[in-house]
């Protein structure tokens, strides 16, 4: 038997700072679970995607963007 599933797309996001100074980015799905993501350093977290070290951040995340689907 399956469950007829809720309509809609709502998607609320918000940031919490936390205790040791780490800011989150939480999101709430329509059927009310959480997804926690954490901010990282956008130049550390390319190197570990793979990218080159290139002359700056964005060269980095545009040489990985295509390698993804």
């Amino acid at each position: 038997m399956l469950k007829d599933k809720r309509e809609g797309t709502q998607l609320a996001f918000k940031t919490f700072l936390g205790s040791d100074g780490t800011r989150y980015l939480v999101f709430r799905s329509l059927d009310g679970s959480f997804h926690v993501f954490t901010e990282v350093e956008a130049k550390q977290a390319a190197r570990e995607c793979g990218a080159a070290e290139l002359a700056n951040t964005r060269q980095m995340w545009e040489s990985l963007w295509p390698t993804q689907t």
